[in-house]
Order: C-alpha cells, then sequence, then structure tokens
C-alpha cells in the first residue's frame, strides 16, 4: 500500500481548522497516514492549538512564513514522507474514505493526480454558495470527458515523484487562484495523466461577504493574468474555454445551484466576470 501524506494549510480559520482535522480523524479503510498542517501566520491561536496537537504526535506541524497557500503547500510538502499528497484546506470537510479513496483511484488509474468533487455545506453562507456554483458549473464543462485540466487543490491527490518533477507549487501565484492550474499544466506538459473523479466529494465551508466574493474573483483574475503571463516560457496547451464553453458553464452554474439560489446566481455572474476581469486588467 503506497503511503500517504495530507498537507492542510491554514491561516486565522481556528473555528473551521478544528473541524477540517476532526474529519481527517475520522478516516476509515485508510493505513496510518502523515497529517501536516502548516500554519501561514496565523494570529488567532490556531498556532498554539497545533504546538499541542504535534506535542500528542496526532500532527507534523510547519510554520509558513506568510506567503500565501501555494508557499504554504510546498513546506508541507517538502516535509511530507508519503508516496502521495493529498492535499485540501481549512474550511473543509472530507468524507470518511477520502484517503483511501484518492489512494485506490491513483493506483487504478496510475495517473499523476486525482482529483474530486466539491460541494457548499449545507450551512454555508449564499456568497460561499454561488462561488462553489459559478466554480462548479465550470467544472462541469471542463471536466466533460472523465480527465480533466480542472482540479482544485482543496480535494485533490497527487504522486509524490511527480511533483517532485515539476517542481511543485509556483510560489510566485501568492492569492487564491492560479497556481493548482498552473501546477496541472506543467504536468500536462510533461505528459502525465490527471484524472477527475465526481464520486469523490469534499465539503466546502468558507466564511464569505458579498465583498469578500467579489475580492475572490478579483484575485482569480489576478492568478490568471499571472498564469497568461507565465506560458511563453512553457509547453503551449490549448485555451481552455472559449466563447460556446463560457455559455455552456454559466448554464450549468445555474443548474448547480440550489433552487432559491438560482437567480442570485444569475445575477452573481456577470459580477464575477466584471470581477475577475477587473483583477486580471490591474495586474502586471
Amino acid at each position: 500500500m503506497l503511503p500517504v501524506s495530507v498537507v492542510l494549510p491554514t491561516r486565522d480559520r481556528l473555528t473551521s481548522l478544528v473541524v477540517a482535522l476532526e474529519a481527517l480523524r475520522q478516516q476509515r479503510r485508510a493505513e496510518p497516514f502523515e497529517l501536516i498542517v502548516v500554519d501561514d501566520g496565523s494570529t488567532d491561536g490556531s498556532g498554539a492549538f497545533l504546538a499541542r496537537l504535534a506535542a500528542e504526535g496526532a500532527i507534523v506541524h510547519v510554520r509558513g512564513e506568510g506567503r500565501g497557500a501555494a508557499a504554504a503547500r510546498n513546506a508541507g510538502i517538502r516535509r511530507a514522507r508519503g508516496e502521495i499528497i493529498a492535499c485540501t484546506d481549512d474550511d473543509c470537510e472530507v468524507p470518511p474514505d477520502w484517503v483511501a479513496r484518492l489512494r485506490d483511484r491513483l493506483v487504478q488509474t496510475g495517473a499523476a493526480a486525482v482529483g474530486g468533487r466539491v460541494v457548499a455545506a449545507a450551512d454555508a453562507v449564499r456568497p460561499a454558495r454561488i462561488s462553489q456554483a459559478i466554480t462548479n458549473g465550470i467544472a462541469r464543462v471542463l471536466n466533460d470527458g472523465g480527465e480533466s485540466p480542472f482540479l482544485t487543490s482543496n480535494n485533490v491527490a497527487y504522486r509524490a515523484a511527480a511533483l517532485g518533477a515539476v517542481g511543485l507549487f509556483d510560489e510566485r501565484f501568492t492569492g487564491a487562484g492560479g497556481e493548482d492550474r498552473d501546477l496541472h499544466a506543467r504536468l500536462r506538459a510533461r505528459g502525465e495523466r490527471l484524472v477527475y473523479a465526481a464520486d469523490i466529494v469534499v465539503t466546502h465551508r468558507p466564511q464569505m461577504s458579498w465583498g469578500a466574493f467579489l475580492r475572490q474573483q478579483a484575485a482569480y483574475g489576478r492568478g490568471a493574468r499571472r498564469y497568461y503571463g507565465q506560458r511563453g516560457t512553457r509547453a503551449r496547451e490549448r485555451s481552455w474555454m472559449g466563447p460556446g464553453q463560457y455559455l455552456r458553464a454559466f448554464v450549468a452554474a445555474v443548474g448547480e445551484a440550489r433552487p432559491e439560489d438560482r437567480a442570485a446566481v444569475a445575477l452573481g455572474l456577470p459580477l464575477s466576470q466584471a470581477a475577475v476581469a477587473w483583477g486580471y486588467l490591474r495586474t502586471r
């Protein structure tokens, strides 16, 4: 059985971090796995909490440098001993068989990466539900063939050797968005296979206001600008989405939403795209 290391970056989300870690503690069908939590400069007591868990032998506690999720994940990956690296986030709740199923799917498919579906928690606030519906609409279109470039770093597992071969996450992506897309493009350019597993589902419960929603979308735009700005030095790939795919993604996003959220998604889509464009155009 291939050994697994789980890497979870965190910053100032102690309440949701406790939930995320409890879900990982409840894993079934999994051989003992290494759990690495990277505290990326928290000031809310998370550091002391993690230090206690580390003293008990429950986790490996890595202190990050406050340089963002990409750098934090890399710090955890560099400490990892597993041949498989699974990643999730501090505002996510994984199912009880998450580790085992990601590991099994990597072995069965021979892929370098396997990523699953992410859904908003039943009690998630509306801006978070709208954000997730938009992301899932895009994912549904891009993952239509079963193997896809669209995997997200809050529900994914990699072969450690493949990560090492392409140089891990690019730490120049300091905000939300772009770093996983960039990593997956480099894996594909190397000839590696990426697999989307819609049946491996993680629950997402971010605390998000409407202002935070727009800031998130702008961050995605900044990440996209950095990604395209670096493509000239890397293997070329086809453009991800044309106009027809965008239209399909919009329709899919409305379909992904709860009935009571569909009008908000229809209104939120243009706002999200405007924020993405704003972030993209303001980034040099």
